[in-house]
């Protein structure tokens, strides 16, 4: 067993880095704070300085609060480690920056002494996408059944939650310590598994946030809203063509699949998805995470996916607005 297993069932506490200071990082940063140390990679300055005088709390259908350390960047955590693990809750259109910044980090240290990278983000590829990256073989995923909203710069509210959450890699390999740190996650207010293959999980949350998360940003609505509207006509659209592009790929989603489906985005009723606050905000969408690589899989399969060509070409219209598009501004002297 490595170095890094070995921390987990040592005597010595666990210790970890999250990247990422969204819901999603803050979130988890409160929960892990119970049972382990936490460095928060926090790039802003003010709300670095506001986590560290008051640490970070989660509410809601989760509640906790911890005191991480703050890092200001993913260079800066050559200065803390040994790590046990690193979670990467950034949102999935940062992943090359993050593997730009954090391969050097990892390869200036033994192989022996190298922390888990672990995805904590949406879509069907951040996992293989960061081991790809970062030429590192100790990497898993965890597929989220919860979504949280930043209630302040260092607070985040739990409006959907529905564990258990999971752990794996593409394989059995790293099972061991996938066990361990669920059993840990567990401990902490957050019900994980770990499981030996997390593609057919991945799968089904990608298909499903693929057919929602889109629908819900281009109609300004939350999941409910979504539901109780025409545009439920397209989401069902959606989900039929994710699971017929899931099928060709071979990848199991178990029974009634459809059904539970539905069933899930009735619990998430109250649920805004974050996409909706990416083009409320002008910030990059995750489209090219959800609904593109749901294309580019059904494009090496044969099989149509008109709709989600339709969504993905709309959500990426807002995109191309805001960061390709010369402004009425560009050229007019000041």
């Amino acid at each position: 067993m490595s170095q890094t297993a070995n921390k987990l069932t040592s005597q010595d506490q666990p210790r970890f880095a999250i990247i990422g200071a969204g819901a999603m990082g803050l979130s988890l940063a409160a929960l892990l704070g119970r049972d382990a140390k936490v460095a928060n990679v926090v790039r802003d300055p003010a709300k670095a300085k506001r986590i560290a005088r008051d640490g970070v709390a989660v509410h809601g259908l989760m509640l906790a609060t911890a005191h991480p350390a703050v890092v200001p960047s993913i260079p800066a955590l050559a200065g803390v480690m040994p790590l046990t693990a690193i979670f990467v809750a950034t949102k999935t259109t940062a992943i090359d920056a993050v593997a730009r910044e954090l391969g050097p980090v990892l390869d200036a240290l033994p192989h022996d002494e190298h922390p888990f990278v672990i995805s904590f983000q949406n879509g069907i590829e951040p996992g293989r996408d960061l081991m790809e990256r970062l030429h590192e073989p100790r990497v898993l995923r965890m597929v989220l059944n919860y979504g949280a909203t930043l209630t302040d710069d260092n607070a985040a509210t739990v409006m959907l939650n529905g564990p258990p959450h999971f752990i794996g890699g593409p394989d059995a390999t790293h099972r061991d310590f996938a066990a361990k740190l669920a059993s840990l996650l567990t401990n902490c207010g957050l019900p994980t598994e770990p499981v030996d293959d997390i593609e057919p999980y991945a799968w089904t949350k990608g298909v499903l946030n693929a057919a929602m998360n889109p629908v819900a940003a281009l109609t300004d609505s939350s999941v409910g809203e979504v539901l109780d509207s025409p545009a439920r006509a397209i989401v069902s659209r959606l989900i039929d063509e994710g699971l017929r592009v899931a099928h060709a790929e071979g990848i199991d989603l178990g029974p009634d699949i459809t059904g539970r489906m539905w069933a899930t985005l009735d619990k998430a009723r109250p649920h805004t998805p974050s996409m909706v606050g990416d083009i409320r905000g002008g910030r990059p969408s995750e489209v090219g995470q959800l609904n593109r690589q749901i294309i580019e899989h059904a494009h090496r399969n044969g099989v149509p996916v008109p709709s989600h060509e339709i969504v993905a070409a709309l959500i990426d219209s807002f995109d191309w607005r805001i960061f390709h598009r010369p402004t009425m501004f560009d050229g007019v002297p000041s």
